[in-house]
């Protein structure tokens, strides 16, 4: 009987043995799961970084060219206001001349 037990035991301790490493094996697939889904979030985040640092360039480059903008329409507006002054200038001296001038 002492053996009978001591088989029975052994086949208790067995069947604990292999339910502990199926919990171990279940628990390591959950963490690598886990794991996965934490690399694939990771992998999002730094997606949308790289995108905002895109973003934040592009944003960089438009106010660079407000900017410029800015320098074209500020030389256009001094171009038109010396043609002004030149076109009222040569006005005022065709009329200082005036017709008596021309005889």
């Amino acid at each position: 009987q002492f053996f009978e037990n001591q088989l029975v035991f052994h086949q208790i301790l067995e069947i604990c043995s292999s339910s502990l490493r199926n919990f171990q094996n279940q628990l390591v697939s959950r963490q690598f799961s886990e794991n996965q889904l934490a690399f694939h979030q990771f992998s999002e985040i730094e997606l949308t970084f790289h995108q905002f640092s895109e973003n934040q360039l592009v944003l960089h480059q438009f106010f660079e060219n407000q900017l410029v903008f800015h320098q074209i329409l500020e030389i256009c507006s001094t171009s038109l206001r010396n043609f002004q002054n030149q076109l009222a200038s040569r006005q005022l001296s065709e009329e200082s001349v005036g017709p008596s001038s021309v005889l």
